[in-house]
């Protein structure tokens, strides 16, 4: 087997490109580094167009690769295309998920979504799609405007759960035409809303977190059927929205 000592190899030149996220997409693939984040793809069924691994971690890729001749870096090479401070010699390319185009419903109607308007912050994005998988929420709803689901720093903070729950791309108009057509009620996080638990939450529910330092903007939080916020105790004016959103997907999954 073939170990790549270059890093001017036409191979190497071509993965090190797709490293970046802005040349990765133009392609439709993404690029996955690290053990545990290649394994999630892979065990939940994503199929490398690539696999790439450093000459010490060839007994990776014929476990967990099986039937795909690997391109095999020496480690030096690997580090220096690799995206992380201590590289773990393992990557892969695969192609990048469509965004699902149809927001889906349960069979027993207790559906639950978060709706992202403009929410910028990848941490962010990544931690509430690991908090809906975990919480049994239906999808994770992001407008056109929310940074990109596939993100490298995404994915690593919904550590595999990205692979496991919808995520749609739809407009807020979009949105609420699908929501009043199916009447599910919806949720606008805004610190002029009712305290959570005053009111009674129902299923099938819908509710929005917008951007990081704006909020939402003032024509979604109208067209919601609520407002609500977080009663807090302490000092601090406002929570970071994914924590925001994991306290009410919490009181919400309780209904399922």
């Amino acid at each position: 087997m073939q170990i790549i000592t270059s890093r001017d190899n036409p191979n190497v030149k071509r993965i090190a490109k797709l490293t970046k996220r802005y040349s990765a997409r133009s392609e439709g693939v993404i690029y996955l580094e690290g053990t545990r984040l290649c394994e999630e793809a892979l065990l939940s069924g994503q199929t490398p167009l690539e696999v790439i691994v450093s000459e010490d971690r060839i007994n990776w890729a014929e476990e967990f690769a099986q039937g795909i001749e690997p391109l095999v870096l020496s480690k030096d090479v690997f580090k220096k295309i690799s995206q992380t401070v201590n590289p773990q010699g393992v990557a892969l390319i695969i192609k990048e998920p469509s965004l699902s185009s149809d927001i889906p419903q349960k069979a027993d109607g207790k559906d639950i979504y978060v709706v992202l308007e403009n929410t910028q912050d990848p941490g962010n994005l990544g931690t509430i799609i690991r908090m809906a998988d975990a919480f049994g929420l239906t999808a994770v709803i992001v407008s056109p405007t929310t940074c990109d689901p596939y993100n490298d720093k995404v994915i690593r903070a919904t550590m595999g759960s990205v692979w496991h729950i919808p995520v749609v791309r739809k407009t807020m108009d979009e949105c609420f035409a699908f929501f009043a057509d199916k009447g599910i009620d919806t949720l606008a996080m805004h610190l002029k809303g009712n305290e959570l638990g005053a009111g009674e939450l129902q299923l099938p529910c819908a509710y929005f977190i917008g951007n990081e330092g704006d909020g939402l903007t003032d024509e979604t939080t109208a067209k919601c059927t609520k407002l609500v916020k977080i009663p807090m105790k302490g000092k601090a004016e406002s929570l970071n929205a994914a924590v925001a959103a994991s306290v009410i997907g919490y009181e919400l999954s309780k209904l399922i």
